[in-house]
């Protein structure tokens, strides 16, 4: 199910499983303190006073704080602009890409009548989730729900339409959960499962940020009837460092999704038990490793581009990064195509496919 509707399941093809198109991530914003704004000699305006550089537009001259600081300027966190994303959207589809699941939920802007726009303008399928964020961005929404009460809005999103327009959903998710997992994020993984049983599509997690978080997700999941198999454990690459433990994770049959490619930074904003982000040729040489284990159709990859910094019209890598420059650098490491084949397209094609139940 995309924003246009049903697709063949073979019309799918290369799809990234984890992205941004439209969204609203001020939630998340930090104020930068007073050391954070004098942290370079360029970033100081005339007369040697500070630039309000959380206030500005991206720059040639601010570009390099920004990417160091993103969580700390308003107009990175949102992506708002239509032609942006349209310019973007075509780099990504000359370079083979044909599928977008774009996983913005309840609590970050989630923009249905946009998306459905952008779709067809673009001429790509756009797959959009259902279900709700984190607890700071859905406490306020949820907590007078019941888990009955999210279960029966999330399947109203996938069989009805979303957010008051007829566009509907084709994967749950994703579903936002922090560490320790607050409870507006427990309600919203039973409701997600039971949701699941109902409709037989796929859930996306967004799990905390700590090598215990996604099993305990797993856990709460599968005590509520969800499908392992047709769920996707997002943000592996920035939660788990140790492949020992992926492939624990990748024995429950759920998918391990490395989607924070071209993210490359000393500087991670939000740690957890894990410190610091991998660069890719780490993702790389631990994806090569899961194949060799056996575990290669439970990989998919993207970027999760959520943030203007990383858009290549403000001078980041784009959602084509992936297909333009790692693709070429997993076959030089090693990797078949028949493994990247099932990565790009086999996989998030059965992930995809809506499995119906009587």
């Amino acid at each position: 199910m995309t924003v246009t509707g049903l697709v063949n399941p073979e019309d799918l093809g290369v799809t990234h499983m984890h992205e941004h198109i439209i969204i609203n991530y001020l939630p998340l914003y930090e104020e930068p303190s007073e050391h954070d704004l004098k942290d370079a000699c360029c970033n100081h305006a005339h007369g040697g006073q500070p630039r309000q550089l959380h206030k500005e537009k991206i720059t040639l001259d601010n570009v390099g704080w920004i990417q160091y600081n993103y969580n700390k300027n308003l107009f990175n966190l949102e992506l708002n602009e239509q032609d942006v994303a349209l310019h973007e959207l075509a780099l990504f589809k000359n370079n083979g890409g044909k599928t977008i699941v774009e996983v913005t939920t309840a609590g970050i802007g989630r923009d249905p009548a946009q998306l459905q726009q952008i779709s067809e303008k673009s001429s790509l399928n756009i797959v959009m989730g259902a279900g709700y964020y984190i607890d700071l961005c859905i406490n306020k929404i949820v907590t007078d729900k019941t888990e009955k009460e999210m279960e029966d809005e999330i399947v109203k999103q996938l069989l009805e339409g979303t957010d008051g327009t007829n566009v509907k959903c084709g994967i749950i998710g994703e579903v936002g959960c922090s560490w320790p997992l607050r409870e507006s994020e427990r309600k919203s993984l039973v409701a997600s499962a039971r949701a699941q049983v109902r409709t037989g599509v796929t859930i996306s997690i967004h799990p905390g940020r700590s090598t215990k978080a996604p099993i305990e997700i797993l856990n709460i999941l599968t005590e509520n009837g969800a499908d392992l198999s047709r769920v996707v454990m997002g943000h592996i690459d920035r939660t788990i460092h140790d492949v020992s433990i992926m492939v624990e994770l990748a024995k429950t049959g759920c998918t391990l999704e490395f989607d924070l490619f071209g993210m490359e930074m000393s500087h991670y904003p939000w740690g957890g038990d894990v410190v610091g982000m991998p660069n890719d040729n780490q993702r790389i040489q631990w994806i090569a490793e899961l194949i060799a284990a056996g575990y290669g159709k439970q990989i998919v990859v993207s970027h999760d581009v959520y943030s203007k910094h990383r858009l290549a019209t403000y001078g980041g890598h784009g959602y084509h990064h992936i297909l333009h420059n790692i693709v070429p650098r997993m076959k030089k490491l090693g990797i078949k195509d028949e493994h990247i084949q099932d990565i790009l397209v086999n996989t998030p094609k059965r992930l995809l496919t809506i499995q119906y139940k009587d």
